[in-house]
């Protein structure tokens, strides 16, 4: 295991000790012998070459965004619109990372639907409870085509 995380430099930005730096990998075995393969990229913008290489090699993407931040409608219609300039039918899936009321998860998911026209796939998930990622895994994977 490689420790991504370093002190964070810029705090007004995301009020957090520790960000991100480098690229996550992990796998995923599946039912049938099958393999998920997943890439993280941090979301910060100077990791947009980054996005745009695991990207062209996707056949699916998941979102990890915090809700509550003011401009997530905003952060995620961005990252959508980076995916879909990729492909206009690639499988996504949002997970909401952070702890959210129900309410506010649904304002959050109308927003989303109004600015974008369609609506997309999001799940409620503690990202630190095995469990809960991969069942969200399971669920993004059934979204994909069979290879």
């Amino acid at each position: 295991m490689v420790d991504c995380d370093v002190p964070n430099m810029d705090p007004s930005s995301v009020a957090k000790a520790n960000t991100t730096v480098g690229a996550d990998f992990g796998v995923v075995d599946l039912d049938g012998g099958e393999q998920l393969h997943i890439y993280g990229s941090p979301g910060q913008d100077r990791f947009d070459f980054m996005r745009g290489w695991l990207l062209s090699m996707a056949i699916g993407v998941i979102i990890m965004v915090d809700a509550n931040e003011t401009n997530a409608v905003r952060t995620v219609e961005q990252y959508l619109q980076t995916v879909f300039s990729v492909s206009e039918d690639m499988p996504c899936i949002l997970l909401l990372a952070r702890p959210i009321s129900t309410e506010a998860s649904d304002r959050f998911a109308s927003q989303l639907t109004a600015t974008l026209g369609i609506a997309v796939p999001m799940i409620v998930v503690d990202v630190r409870e095995r469990p809960q990622m991969l069942d969200a895994l399971d669920i993004f994977s059934s979204l994909l085509a069979p290879l």
